[in-house]
């Protein structure tokens, strides 16, 4: 799925050629310049393929420094059919928001004098391809284990339930001991999750975990539970659902979450700003020219029913 179209105030200030004159420009001279939305709008695109976790959540775009998300209610006497009897202001639920907080997050790529010296070269390209590979891999790690202080607050930064939902806690199931998944744990977890999230359910987890659950069979006919795709850009399906890889996830040997089964568009929510500020310092790493970057950005869990773990203890 592309990210759609950002929009900011910068966009009216910084044109592409303004841009690159910026990056190209005197190298003994620092300055300060908001990336051009075009790029921008680029590289959202390409840091959401290379982040797994933000590829499948719901992303939102804000002005500010907070995003306030309402927490809908599910209990079943907030809504039905009108009646004559008068509703009671009592008698509706209070309800709930999450708090979503952005932080600052940076990267500086380095380049050498005669690449900005070089005309023919497209020194743009290689500054946009190394903030989308950092802030990709750093985005993604954060918001699985992030401690929501100076980063996103990551999904497995919760506590894993497996005795049964808690308030604020991830509800899981023990699916074996390190090195070794019962296959009638996957199935036990598929059924912890609600019906009404199952459209947009996945499973997660690191390709370690994916090569051992290849091995899996259903016991009652002997068929494999993973189920190869037929065509490229199709994910693969394990019991009827697709499997993303995200290396960030634990490895079979390590007694830790190793498998998430989520519909995080659902569960899960992150807010950014859209814009990214490069700064130019030819001072502290010299003989490079470092370009520092930074974006702001933030993430949570909000809806811990969308959300079901596999624990190996």
């Amino acid at each position: 799925m592309l990210t759609p179209e950002l929009h900011s105030d910068a966009q009216s200030i910084v044109d592409p050629k303004q841009f690159i004159k910026f990056l190209k420009g005197n190298p003994d001279h620092s300055e300060k310049i908001d990336m051009p939305m075009s790029y921008v709008n680029s590289l959202a695109n390409k840091i959401k393929t290379l982040s797994p976790i933000k590829s499948l959540s719901k992303v939102s775009y804000i002005s500010g420094d907070r995003l306030d998300v309402v927490i809908d209610s599910e209990n079943s006497e907030d809504s039905g059919w009108v009646t004559d009897e008068v509703i009671k202001f009592e008698d509706i639920s209070s309800v709930s928001k999450v708090s979503i907080h952005l932080h600052q997050l940076f990267t500086k790529p380095r380049v050498t004098h005669s690449l900005l010296e070089d005309e023919s070269s497209s020194v743009e390209d290689f500054i946009q391809e190394k903030i989308t590979t950092h802030m990709a891999a750093l985005e993604n790690k954060a918001f699985l284990y992030g401690d929501g202080l100076s980063q996103p607050k990551g999904i497995l930064s919760y506590d894993i339930s497996t005795e049964g939902p808690k308030n604020r806690s991830i509800e899981g199931v023990i699916g074996g001991s390190p090195g070794k998944i019962k296959t009638e744990k996957l199935f036990e977890l598929m059924e912890k999750l609600n019906s009404k999230y199952l459209g947009g359910a996945s499973w997660i987890m690191s390709r370690n975990v994916a090569s051992y659950i290849r091995t899996l069979k259903d016991e009652t006919n002997g068929k494999f539970l993973w189920q190869n795709s037929i065509a490229h850009g199709i994910p693969d399906t394990l019991l009827g659902y697709p499997v993303v890889i995200c290396d960030d996830m634990s490895k079979i040997t390590e007694a830790k979450a190793v498998v998430l089964f989520a519909n995080l568009y659902e569960g899960y929510h992150i807010a950014e700003k859209p814009n990214i500020s490069i700064l130019k310092d030819p001072y502290n790493a010299k003989p490079f020219i470092e370009f520092y970057a930074t974006k702001r950005v933030g993430g949570d869990i909000v809806n811990f029913n969308a959300i079901k773990a596999l624990v190996l203890k």
